[in-house]
């Protein structure tokens, strides 16, 4: 029988140092493939992936350990579904709740430059008043949190996890939640299905469905941009969406193979630094990839793209948005850009209370512009607060 209820613990967080010498061999013994482009337009370049792989070798996984050990881990036990999540504490007068969820292929290490900003206010230029107390859970099968049912969970799920995780687990009643990727449907779900327990929303450069017919011009030029990204740069998803398991058997397996289907996504959907550079530092990827390989995650890290396609009704419905106030802030500046949905198709979902557009932040706003993203998320919520 399934456990009902939920508990939440501390937790210390870690690898295990035999997968992690298991890890070095397989790294000393990569084989890549010959050949190939030198550019990115067939997918990651073999001299790229030699750098990263020769990188990875020598990350420092005890400094990465450190950092993580600097944060307030927990274990929470959600009707048997098991959620890692970190649980720091506001500095102000009156924190406000504020959950945030990441989406693939990322983690909550996204989070780990912006917490402080969004937790201490005072202390990174901003006004205490503003203070967060921030819940970060990582994403059922991702990380450290624990598997999920064969079929994976929906963004509705999840959501519901969620809320009580953060009411009968942490005790509040009232939190706002931001979301991107994977966590923006996880985020406006929420919204749909608790309006009473969630004050606002905000979610970063969302993907959206196509609703009914007819559209305007705007949405109409929206999703033949959409159409033809999906066909350039969407197979990953059609991939992870119709034989998850297939691609999982091969990338669980190989530490080189995973880090180029991880690696190729994060350049791509990166901002560039002022350097040049992606704005999603190598020290950074790395510890996202020893996370996914050091918890076996990356297989069941594909299951909500199989949900979304095989659970009926997974799509979030247009029309007859909830109320809870959602703003909405679109970042720009991807290597790939992404096709930027216009104000109008979002208001068809949701109750759009603020709009901002940015060329810069990319998939990642929390890595790249976390001063940005902070104050996006203080000026959203201010008005919330009791």
């Amino acid at each position: 029988m399934a456990q009902s209820g939920v508990t939440v613990e501390p937790v210390r967080v870690g690898f295990d140092a035999a997968v992690l010498d298991d890890l070095g061999r397989r790294l000393s013994a990569a084989r890549l493939a010959p050949g190939g482009a030198t550019g990115w337009e067939q997918g990651v370049p073999r001299s790229w992936l030699g750098d990263v792989l020769a990188d990875w070798q020598r990350f420092d996984t005890a400094a990465f350990q450190m950092r993580l050990d600097q944060l307030a881990h927990s274990r929470a036990v959600v009707d048997g579904q098991v959620i890692h999540l970190v649980h720091e504490p506001g500095r102000g007068p009156a924190p406000l709740p504020l959950l945030l969820t990441h989406g693939w292929p990322g983690s909550f290490c996204e989070y780990l430059d912006i917490m402080p900003m969004l937790t201490d206010p005072g202390a990174h230029g901003g006004d205490r008043a503003d203070a967060f107390t921030v819940v970060a859970p990582s994403l059922p099968g991702f990380g450290f949190s624990g598997p999920v049912p064969a079929g994976g969970l929906t963004a509705d799920a999840v959501a519901g996890l969620w809320h009580r995780l953060m009411g009968e687990g942490l005790g509040y009643r009232r939190y706002v939640a931001h979301g991107s990727d994977l966590g923006a449907g996880v985020t406006a779900r929420l919204a749909r299905a608790h309006p009473g327990a969630v004050a606002g929303i905000h979610l970063a450069t969302p993907g959206l469905a196509a609703p009914p017919k007819p559209w305007s011009p705007a949405e109409q030029a929206h999703f033949a941009e959409v159409d033809a990204w999906t066909g350039e740069e969407g197979g990953y998803a059609h991939v992870h969406s119709t034989k998850p398991a297939t691609l999982g058997a091969a990338l669980h397996d190989s530490p080189a193979g995973l880090a180029a289907w991880i690696g190729e996504k994060i350049t791509a959907w990166s901002s560039t630094s002022a350097g040049g550079q992606p704005a999603f530092s190598r020290d950074l990827l790395l510890g996202t990839l020893t996370l996914y390989w050091a918890t076996g995650t990356l297989t069941s890290s594909l299951l909500p793209y199989w949900a979304y396609r095989h659970v009926p009704g997974a799509a979030l419905p247009a029309g007859e948005p909830a109320p809870v106030p959602t703003a909405i802030t679109i970042f720009g500046g991807e290597r790939v850009p992404f096709p930027k949905p216009p104000r109008e198709l979002a208001e068809r979902y949701f109750h759009v209370t603020s709009w901002a557009e940015y060329d810069r932040g990319g998939h990642f706003p929390a890595v790249a512009e976390p001063r940005l993203l902070a104050q996006a998320l203080r000026d959203a919520f201010r008005p919330l607060r009791p």
